[in-house]
């Protein structure tokens, strides 16, 4: 037996909150985050910035490698 439309929109919902309520819930989830300290962030971002490098010089290679391979096709 369907449920009547009434129902079916109770289901869906969501207690309100207020802008005020929202920003003290947002501050006091954001005071349990566990922030990385300054060395922390620029030891990663050196980290990526050499992964990105390596995965550069990688692709290159590849690249090149392939391309000889084409041209040597093609030429002969």
């Amino acid at each position: 037996m369907a449920e009547t439309p009434e129902k079916e929109e109770a289901k869906d919902v969501t207690p309100r909150v207020s802008a005020g309520a929202f920003l003290r819930q947002v501050r006091q989830e954001g005071s349990k985050v566990t922030w990385p300290t300054r060395k922390e962030t620029t030891l990663t971002s050196v980290m990526v910035f050499i992964m990105v490098v390596i995965s550069m010089i990688f692709f290159y290679l590849v690249d090149s490698i392939f391309a000889l391979g084409i041209r040597s096709l093609i030429t002969s």
